[in-house]
């Protein structure tokens, strides 16, 4: 496990690269948060766009205090109330993925603005956070609507939120299982698809030949805590792509933390 450990540390020193971003991630989700702190509060005060937006998201998941997470939670918000900003979609999109709440009337009227702006490309991120805020079926419905767009990235988009919400209506799982069984194999949208399609098409999508495919899945799998055979022997990590890298770091170190047992490498 030494190897697995070493990837995700390795990859924090990569500043700027969006990589560090999901090393950091891997390790919080692993309760390790010490390398991360190391590396990211250094980055603190970036002004890059959209890169800023990741950094002061690991941060709000990794330090230690609620005052000081609420600190970097707020540097996002700040940048989705900035109409100048040029990564607000970003910001719009982190808030989410961090459950934040809409904390005053200027947030709400700019996230039902983008949920009801049928051209926007991150509306799905808009109408996340508004179910995240209350829950109903014409807002998932909103989203199902999203995954008809000629526009790949917004049917993206659109299947990853999906893909994050739970206990969703039977008629809309066989909307989305009906989606998926028409989806070309080779769509940026397919390995999203088979994500939000349930665990089953989940776990059939980790073993898939395609390597950023298994990665997604193996990443979702371990933040669901879903058991699944991970065979490493067929599955090596040496000289494959850096995303299945640590992904696959990702899910050997869950497990092993789960079963207490040591394992090589």
């Amino acid at each position: 496990m030494v190897q697995c450990q070493a990837i995700l540390v390795e990859s924090l020193t990569a500043q700027g690269e969006w990589s560090s971003v999901h090393a950091a991630e891997y390790l919080i989700h692993l309760d390790e948060k010490s390398p991360v702190l190391s590396a990211f509060l250094p980055q603190a005060d970036c002004k890059t766009p959209q890169y800023r937006i990741g950094v002061w998201r690991v941060l709000a998941q990794a330090e230690e205090t609620p005052d000081s997470q609420k600190l970097y939670v707020q540097r996002i918000r700040d940048v989705l109330l900035d109409l100048a900003a040029e990564d607000r979609l970003h910001a719009l999109e982190s808030l989410a993925k961090l459950n934040a709440p809409i904390t005053s009337a200027a947030e709400l009227q700019i996230v039902e603005q983008f949920a009801d702006s049928p051209d926007y490309s991150g509306r799905s991120f808009a109408i996340w956070r508004l179910l995240q805020k209350n829950s109903t079926l014409e807002l998932v419905q909103s989203l199902l609507s999203e995954l008809e767009s000629s526009d790949q990235v917004r049917r993206l988009r659109a299947a990853f939120v999906l893909g994050q919400l739970n206990d969703l209506p039977q008629p809309i799982q066989a909307k989305l299982q009906s989606t998926f069984a028409k989806e070309p194999r080779d769509s940026i949208v397919f390995p999203y698809l088979a994500i939000a399609g349930g665990e089953d098409t989940l776990v059939r999508l980790a073993t898939a030949e395609n390597l950023a495919h298994r990665a997604l899945a193996l990443q979702e799998l371990t933040r669901r805590r879903i058991e699944f055979e991970f065979d490493f022997a067929s599955n090596p990590i040496d000289q494959s792509p850096l995303a299945y890298r640590q992904a696959a770091a990702l899910a050997l170190l869950a497990e092993q933390r789960k079963s207490g047992v040591q394992q090589n490498p």
